[in-house]
């Protein structure tokens, strides 16, 4: 520091750097003092002026002369104002024109400070020195202006206070100067000209850093891009299998395991008997095991922590249990798989509720859409047309080369449903199908395809019938238009244009082709906007708020919900609460039952008068009028006399008619009923015996051989008769209320009406009622499988939380399918992580060991120069910060470098894995974050690599260091 700030030193080698200007080289002395760029710039051009060099500050001191070099020399010893200069034989190596030129110099600089100048040559001395001392060996033998001690003492007595005031002054400046080093930046500037003149090597050594930090990034970059890919698949394959929590849930983990189980006995066994393991009980048990799940306490849970969530999932869907009912414009086919399989025939009528509950890919028409525009963006391209914006706006959704499948346009109406039958009646009977080609559509046709949408509740109509509810209001009964047999197909269309609101498909989207998987599951995507709007429907709806206002009554029959038992007498009162239409069904189906179930076909065997009177008047009119004139002819031959009294009191009776055993068959068919009753009835005192419908009067004089022959005849006849509802009211009363035949037909009647078996949850499910806060199931769409693990966590918390407050029939269970099927990936990706870490530090070694070999061999390159700057006042650290600044720059280099080839190399690469791996979207990609960090651990390995050889160079003797060369 002494040397920096007071003492100025010229050599005689000049010992300048080379790769320095002129006036870098004069501003040295200054960047050690620590001095600003603008006032060294200055300081410096002063002080070369003052030597005559003014002109030349840009140069190179091997573009000039000796006595040049050694005016730079001199004005950089100047330059930081030096009490005392130094000058070593400063002549030493010029011609004696330009040491005549730095004497004059030197005796000019001695005007205003001390000049010590070392020389060999005694003309010199003798010419310019105002004192010379002579030194031999070591030791002085000559002084030729001595100061003696009184003299001195004389002198500092004489100057003392202007001495000291001075001497404060400069002490304070030094002092405040001795605080300042060499800035980093300054040594960087100092590193960064030395390195340009070694350009090729610098550049070379710089790659050769990069290599490590080449492999390293490579790995990064296809590393990220895997992750990446892996992240899509993750993200589409959430958005396919959702963390799904059900009202009614199985636990499909145990039912997988029983599946897969061999034994569930781990007891040893003999070698000589098989045994059976009890798996299949397992299974059957876990898939026959469900239990409700509290959706609704759990969804304002879920509403009230939702911000401890959303960071985890791309969407939460709720779904209700409503079914959309969506017609084509113009409201004659109903879209969707029911209509379609009924066209198809009996045996596919049960397909659609079947494919629609496994949710088939590609089968099911509607499908709502997750709420996460950029997770469709991802999965989608959009073909034409535009998401959707308002609620009632669709996507249709086609495959990736644009087609649709033909099942599609079936279900949407597209291709008449009605040619299904013939396609199906053709194959069932042996026929080769040949199918039809169809020519593509143009794309504007599903772009202004229009629906028609309804809330399940607006099918439903008031009747005529009406029922009294617990408050006391009289409510009306309601039914369906579907089902009402005087709603033709015509009406029910014209209905739904008139009441439906329209559904539009705003744009066409199909799966990315670099996909994994996608999310809508229908041929349409409908907005969560449609189903809030369905909701906000129901809560509008009539004949729902009505069956709230009345959860005790059937609004659809009037009938309580809880089940009646009927008996003989009194069933009427069920079927005539049942429509005409389904009684009809059930009617027909009893016609079957009593061909062919024994149990009714045995009660129509008449033995007896009574069973002859209970079925009588349900024979046709000509079977009638023949019993009774089989009756009548057997009995006048065998009582004769009976008949004449049976006719004359049916005279009687009837008042205003004679009959007589002929005339008696003739008048039979013009009888009104009631005189058909007192016929049969014969003498009128009969009746009173409590027979139904007495016939005892011809009974009795037809004879038994001739009655059990009419018995058998009749049996036979109702057998093949069709069942309608007094013949069927009539073999009710041979049944007594606890019979089994009669329990049989109750629950058959029932079974054939099944809203009379309704419950209050069962008819607001056919109402399509579906309320906002009781979901039936919420899907979890996580983003990637940690945050499906902070989705478990989550409600893992919920469990604990209404356990603790003892509220365990709250507790929720739920199905991670996804978690079945893909436990194992995150491992996996772990592992692959391990590895590549575990590479990328030995490559970080290498690197390291490899830069500190290079920043040596520079500070050997480089003694000179540490030399020259220990001279002129360069501390220990001031070296060492500027091989650091030089490492510094080396592994800056180096990493941009690395991440330059990087991003080059990443060009094939991407060509070479795309092609092999068949997916379009893995690609190697380096982070920005990667890359910074990377170029930043460049430079931290190479200034670490550097300390040693820094340390080294800093510790070098200075006057050793100046003579190397």
């Amino acid at each position: 520091t002494y040397r920096n700030h007071s003492i100025g030193f010229v050599f005689q080698s000049y010992n300048l750097i080379p790769h320095q200007t002129v006036l870098a080289n004069v501003e040295l002395a200054l960047t050690l003092s620590g001095v600003s760029k603008a006032e060294r710039k200055a300081k410096a051009t002063e002080a070369l002026k003052k030597v005559g060099l003014g002109d030349q500050l840009h140069k190179k001191p091997n573009q000039m002369s000796g006595g040049q070099m050694q005016r730079v020399a001199i004005a950089r010893a100047l330059v930081n104002d030096p009490d005392i200069l130094l000058a070593d034989e400063p002549t030493g190596a010029l011609d004696t024109h330009t040491s005549v030129q730095i004497m004059d110099l030197l005796k000019e600089v001695a005007n205003d400070r001390l000049v010590i100048m070392v020389t060999h040559n005694p003309e010199l001395a003798e010419q310019y020195s105002t004192r010379i001392v002579r030194l031999q060996d070591g030791l002085v033998i000559d002084d030729s202006n001595p100061i003696s001690d009184e003299e001195y003492t004389a002198l500092c007595e004489k100057d003392k206070a202007a001495l000291i005031a001075k001497s404060k002054d400069k002490k304070a400046a030094k002092a405040a100067a001795k605080k300042r080093s060499m800035s980093f930046g300054t040594a960087i500037s100092l590193s960064f000209k030395n390195l340009l003149t070694k350009k090729g090597r610098t550049v070379l050594t710089s790659f050769a850093g990069s290599i490590g930090i080449i492999g390293i990034a490579l790995i990064l970059a296809l590393s990220n891009g895997i992750q990446l890919f892996i992240d899509q698949v993750q993200e589409d394959t959430l958005s396919t299998y959702p963390l799904s929590i059900q009202k009614e849930t199985q636990d499909l983990s145990a039912m997988m395991s029983a599946m897969t189980a061999t034994s569930t006995n781990n007891e040893e066994h003999s070698d000589d008997k098989i045994y059976v393991d009890n798996s299949l009980d397992s299974m059957v048990s876990a898939m026959t095991s469900t239990r409700p799940n509290d959706l609704e306490s759990f969804k304002a849970y879920l509403d009230e922590n939702y911000d401890k969530i959303k960071d985890h999932v791309s969407d939460i869907q709720y779904t209700y249990d409503f079914d959309l009912q969506v017609y084509t414009s113009n409201g004659e086919v109903k879209i969707g798989l029911e209509d379609m399989f009924k066209m198809m025939g009996e045996s596919f009528a049960g397909l659609s509720t079947l494919m629609e509950s496994t949710g088939s890919a590609g089968i099911n028409v509607f499908s709502e859409m997750i709420d996460n525009q950029d997770l469709l963006d991802q999965q989608y391209d959009l073909v034409d047309g535009a998401w959707p914006t308002a609620d009632n706006e669709v996507v249709l959704v086609v495959g990736r080369d644009n087609s649709i499948s033909k099942m599609a346009l079936y279900m949407l109406g597209v291709l008449d449903q009605g040619e299904l039958e013939g396609i199906m009646s053709s194959i069932l009977s042996g026929e080769k199908y040949e199918p039809e080609e169809i020519e593509p559509f143009p794309i504007e046709y599903f772009t202004n395809m229009t629906f028609k949408l309804l809330n399940t509740a607006d099918f439903y109509e008031k009747t005529d019938k009406t029922y009294v509810g617990a408050d006391g209001k009289t409510y009306p009964v309601w039914s369906d238009i579907r089902t009402n047999p005087i709603y033709s197909d015509e009406k029910l269309a014209e209905f739904v244009t008139e009441n439906g609101m329209e559904l539009k498909i705003s744009g066409i989207i199909r799966p990315k082709v670099d996909a994994s998987a996608t999310s809508i599951s229908g041929v349409i995507g409908y907005t969560k906007g449609l189903t809030d709007m369905i909701l906000v429907k129901n809560t509008e709806s009539e004949v729902i708020n009505q069956q709230k206002a009345t959860p005790e009554t059937n609004v659809l029959t009037g009938l309580g919900f809880e089940r009646t038992k009927y008996t003989p007498e009194n069933i009427d009162e069920l079927i005539n609460k049942i429509d005409p239409a389904t009684m009809e069904q059930f009617y027909a189906y009893m016609t079957q039952m009593i061909k062919t179930d024994e149990r009714f076909a045995g009660q129509l065997d008449i033995k007896d008068a009574k069973g002859f009177g209970n079925v009588f008047f349900m024979l046709p009119a000509e079977n009638q009028t023949a019993i009774v004139s089989g009756m009548l002819q057997a009995a006048k031959i065998s009582n004769p006399v009976g008949v004449n009294i049976l006719c004359s009191a049916i005279s009687t009776a009837l008042g205003n008619v004679t009959v007589t055993p002929d005339n008696l068959i003739t008048l039979w068919p013009v009888f009104e009923i009631e005189q058909k009753y007192v016929l049969i009835n014969g003498i009128q005192k009969n009746a009173e015996k409590g027979i139904p419908m007495d016939i005892s009067g011809l009974v009795s004089l037809a004879g038994e051989q001739t009655m059990a022959t009419i018995y058998t005849q009749v049996s036979a006849t109702l057998k093949e008769m069709t069942v309608t509802e007094e013949i069927f009211l009539a073999l009710l009363a041979g049944f007594s209320a606890d019979s089994e035949e009669f329990i049989t037909l109750e629950e058959t009647l029932y079974k054939f009406a099944p809203e009379t078996d309704a419950t209050y949850d069962s008819n607001m499910k056919a109402l399509g009622n579906a309320e906002k806060e009781s979901p039936a199931s919420i899907n979890f769409y996580a983003k990637d499988f940690s945050s499906k693990d902070n989705i478990e966590t989550f409600i893992a918390d919920y469990n604990a939380k209404v356990i603790a407050d003892g509220e365990t029939d709250k507790e929720i269970e739920y199905t991670d399918i996804i978690g079945i099927l893909m436990s194992s990936v995150s491992i996996i990706i772990d592992v692959i992580s391990y590895v590549l870490i575990a590479f990328v530090s030995i490559s970080l070694v290498v690197s390291s060991i490899m830069i500190g070999i290079i920043t040596n061999i520079s500070v050997l390159e480089r003694t000179k120069e540490i030399g020259i700057l220990r001279a002129i006042g360069a501390s220990k650290k001031d070296i060492s910060r500027v091989f650091n600044a030089e490492t510094f720059i080396i592994g800056l280099a180096a990493g941009f470098i690395g991440i330059a080839f990087t991003l080059m190399l990443c060009l094939p690469a991407n060509a070479i894995i795309q092609a092999l791996s068949g997916f379009s979207n893995i690609r190697a990609v380096l982070p920005w974050k990667a890359a910074i960090v990377l170029v930043l651990i460049s430079m931290g390995l190479t200034i670490l690599s550097g300390l040693i050889p820094s340390k080294s160079a800093s510790k070098k003797d200075p006057v050793v260091a100046l003579r190397t060369e």
